[in-house]
Parts: C-alpha cells; structure tokens; sequence
C-alpha cells in the first residue's frame, strides 16, 4: 500500500468502520490548534517533530494532509463513519478557513502600485523599477532608473491621483468635438426618408424627437464636469490600459502622462 485507503483515525474491523483511539487524539488536536490560530504549515511541523506517523508507508505529514482533513466532513458522521468531531466544532473551523482566504483574497488584489509600476519610465528614458525592502514607508513606492541610476520615492495616493487628474483632463479633451453616432447618422437617414414621403407626420415627429436626443448624446461635456478640482477621481484602468504608453518620472517626484495619441502630455504636478 502506497497511501492510506481509509480516512486517517479510523479502521475496518469485522467488515465496520471504528474510530482507532490514537489517531482521534491527533485529529482532534489538528481541530483545536487550527481554532487556536496555528497554520497547515505549522500543525504539519509539530507532528513531524513529535515523530506521529501519517501512515506506516508514508509517515510524514505535510500541510495538504492537514488541509484535506480539515475540510472532510465525514468526521461530523458523514457517509457512515462513526462520529469524531462535533459539528459545531467542525464548522467553526470551516468559517476560520473561509475567514483566513477571504483575507488571502483581499492581500492579493492588485493594487495602485501593481497597476502603475509596468508605466513608469525615467526622464531619461529608461524604464523606472520598483525597489523592495522592509525599510520601505508603506505610503510611498521607491523607484530607480534601469539606465542613469537615479532613485526616486513617490507619495503613492498622491501620485495616484494625479495620474486621475491627468486622466480626466484628457478625457476632456477627446470630447471637445462633436462626433455624431452611428445611432445619429441612422436616425437622419429615415428622417430624411420620411420628409420625402410624410406618409405618417406622428412617425416623422417621433423620429426627430429620437435623433434630437441621441445627437445630444455625442455633444461634448459640460465645461464645468471637465475642469480640474482637489476632490478625489478615480480611474477607469480598462481605458487607461489603452491610452497610456508610460508615465515619466523626474527626479523632483512629479509624474507626467504620455499618451498614445501623442495629443496630450500631462502637466507635472
């Protein structure tokens, strides 16, 4: 035999499942230092320490082994077995595992940093790397020059939004000019048709109404949604993936956005 055929704690004998003393210890003990905040890691750790056999073929633990048992519920009585962890017990370390990967999740998410780093560039020209340490403020990002060597600490909220604010005034810039939809050129078209043959005035009437109101659709912002405030803007990183080539970074700590088009450079901050 190369592995366990029967969940770890219990044993055939007479042709019925029963639980074997020793090993309800130790997966009763894996229950409570789990609750008590002990990781798969370090439960695995101390049973091979303590030279507690997983198996008599395979007698070392590991934090998958600890995991998988964790998670089986046939120790609450499932599917027959005879009962070795209370319910209540067995579910409140299904919440705690749920708990500590919900918290995996959220420290995995990408952050500002994570999305902005790809972008930056030096003043001259080369690409700005992201230094790592302990030492490092958590509010700011240390950067240094591939090519010149320069190094540079930028405020991470604060250069964030100014990436936002640079964002917006390019937006506002792209919708200057009124460009009729594809919806606008199709509704001219029929209520061109329907001039020449006023069959139905109603339909006519009804149709300018709609092409009226999609024209108005394409007009371009309001000034007043366009100009530059201190609120915080956010940043659709969808367009902002499309439009930017790189953001420079000069040795002062301002930042300046390229854009694809070429037809805006950010300002420095």
């Amino acid at each position: 035999m190369t592995k366990r055929k029967i969940l770890y704690g219990y044993q055939i004998r007479g042709g019925a499942l029963e639980i074997v003393p020793e090993e309800q210890r130790v997966v009763q003990m894996l229950f409570a230092l789990y609750s008590a905040g002990a990781s798969y890691q370090d439960i695995s750790d101390a049973l091979n320490r303590q030279g507690v056999p997983y198996s008599s073929e395979i007698p070392l633990w590991n934090k998958h082994k600890i995991k998988r048992m964790l998670e089986n519920a046939r120790y609450t009585g499932k599917d027959g077995y005879p009962v070795m962890i209370a319910e209540t017990d067995f579910q409140a370390v299904q919440d705690k595992i749920s708990e500590k990967n919900d918290r995996r999740q959220v420290s995995e998410e990408v952050t500002v940093v994570d999305r902005l780093k790809p972008y930056f560039r030096c003043t001259c020209g080369g690409k700005m790397v992201r230094l790592g340490g302990r030492w490092q403020d958590r509010s700011k990002v240390y950067l240094k020059c591939e090519h010149c060597g320069i190094s540079v600490s930028l405020d991470t909220d604060e250069t964030f939004q100014e990436v936002a604010h640079q964002m917006q005034t390019y937006e506002c810039q792209e919708a200057d000019a009124y460009v009729p939809s594809a919806e606008v050129i199709r509704l001219n078209n029929a209520i061109n048709r329907g001039l020449e043959q006023p069959d139905s005035p109603e339909a006519v009437m009804a149709l300018i109404l709609q092409g009226a109101a999609a024209r108005y659709d394409c007009c371009p912002q309001p000034i007043s949604e366009c100009e530059p405030s201190d609120r915080p803007v956010d940043v659709d990183w969808h367009r902002f993936r499309r439009v930017v080539s790189y953001i420079t970074v000069a040795s002062d700590a301002t930042v300046s956005l390229t854009f694809t088009d070429d037809n805006f450079t950010g300002k420095d901050k």
